[in-house]
């Protein structure tokens, strides 16, 4: 009896050993199982990320041109043409001058990089364009042509862009001009692929159809553009309001739209301050759509202002010699203008729910009648105003101003800024067409 008894003690052992075995290999490999998930859900979160560290463009949003000047400044050297820029403005002086030396020290020199003998050229000419100047920024195109021989067979010719953080007076690189977390390769990619294409790669067919010449040749060159940009090499280059121009060796440019990538385009927020860096205000314009450009420097007289609930955008140019006479005419087309605007303005104050747009683009020109000879001024009108809901300015007007003045600017052409509401609005835009004696100033008929 004993021995059974002592057995089933030692069985009960065993079991309970066994038993205490498993429990102990099951949480083991439960521990094991819970350490390894744990591993899995580290590798499976990002290790590196980049965050925005601006943010992009706003395409249904406005900005400001800066509140400072450029002054055209020429010099003649030897055989050489040079027109710059100086700014005036700024109220750090130190930082205005540094700048203005710079650019003039840069135009006065550029083309020697390429022509280290005068003697080898006819004459230089070197010019500049202001391609942005908002936000705090300027951005300058400098080129120069200089030709070998006087058929124009033979030249030499290059870009180069100065592009200024206007808050310090340093330059700024190309990578600023995006935001922290852009798919630059991508982005770089997409563009050369595009402007290669556009610039040149294209032949046309038996069909008449443009196709491209050589894919290999495009994917070639992206490639090496691609490398460009991977060892810091893209130092030449400037911006405007809706695209960035880089400058290629063989004086190619390529171009890349800002609005195709609007979320990482940086420009039109990195540089703002809180407070004015410029001595006055009103020079620059305010409230201009994004991605779209005005010139109110070709104008003899603009009123441009977009608040809540009206909008104005009038403007003037003379292209006539008579001074005194188109001084009168153009005068009394303000007096006209303005009156209406401020009737505008009063509605728009007295109503927050209607929207008032003033549109009007006036233009003279010197004209001699065909009967008589007798000399002219002809001066044209063209605009109307309008009457809307607030909700219906942004909602629909509003797009039809911003695709109007990027359709007319990518034609090349300097949009007169006269918008075409029939199809919405049901009312055109009127013209008028007058004619004014240049010795009387009278009106006449013809």
């Amino acid at each position: 009896m004993f021995k059974t008894t002592k057995a089933k003690v030692i069985a009960v052992v065993i079991f309970c050993m066994i038993c205490i075995s498993i429990t102990v290999g099951l949480i083991l490999y439960k521990n094991i199982e819970i350490d390894d998930d744990k591993e899995v859900e580290t590798k499976d979160e990002p290790t590196n990320i980049i965050t925005k560290d601006v943010s992009g463009i706003d395409k249904k949003g406005t900005y400001n041109q800066n509140d400072l000047k450029l002054e055209e400044k020429r010099i003649t050297r030897e055989k050489a043409e040079i027109t710059y820029f100086e700014i005036y403005g700024l109220k750090n002086k130190i930082i205005q001058d540094s700048i203005n030396d710079e650019i003039r020290e840069t135009a006065l020199n550029y083309y020697k990089e390429d022509i280290k003998d005068l003697n080898e050229v006819i004459n230089v000419s070197v010019r500049m364009n202001k391609m942005a100047n908002y936000s705090n920024v300027l951005s300058i195109e400098l080129y120069y042509v200089a030709k070998k021989d006087d058929n124009g067979d033979g030249l030499y010719d290059g870009f180069k862009g100065l592009n200024y953080d206007l808050t310090t007076g340093e330059k700024i690189s190309f990578e600023k001009i995006f935001t922290s977390d852009a798919p630059m390769q991508d982005i770089l990619r997409q563009s050369a692929y595009y402007s290669f294409v556009e610039n040149g790669e294209l032949e046309m067919n038996l069909a008449g159809d443009l196709i491209v010449n050589d894919y290999n040749d495009i994917e070639d060159k992206v490639i090496e553009f691609l490398d460009l940009y991977k060892n810091k090499k893209i130092k030449e280059f400037s911006f405007s309001p809706s695209k960035i121009y880089v400058y290629l060796k063989d004086s190619k440019i390529l171009e890349i739209d800002m609005e195709k990538y609007a979320d990482y385009i940086a420009i039109y927020n990195r540089y703002l301050t809180k407070e004015s860096i410029f001595e006055e205000s009103g020079i620059g314009l305010k409230n201009l759509f994004t991605l779209t450009d005005r010139y109110p420097e070709i104008n003899t007289y603009t009123n441009y202002q977009k608040e809540s609930n009206y909008f104005i955008d009038v403007s003037i140019q003379d292209y006539t010699e008579n001074d005194e006479i188109s001084k009168k005419i153009i005068q009394d087309k303000i007096e006209g203008i303005e009156a209406e605007i401020n009737r505008a303005k009063t509605n728009a104050a007295k109503d927050p729910n209607s929207f008032y747009v003033v549109n009007y683009h006036i233009s003279l020109f010197d004209r001699t009648d065909l009967i008589d000879g007798v000399k002219l001024i002809s001066c044209s009108e063209a605009g109307n105003s309008y009457e809307m809901t607030v909700h219906d300015f942004e909602e629909i007007i509003e797009q039809e101003i911003r695709n109007y003045i990027k359709r007319e600017s990518n034609s090349g052409a300097v949009p007169d800024y006269v918008y075409d509401f029939s199809k919405t609005l049901k009312i055109e835009p009127q013209t008028i067409l007058e004619y004014y004696n240049t010795q009387t100033g009278e009106k006449v008929v013809i």
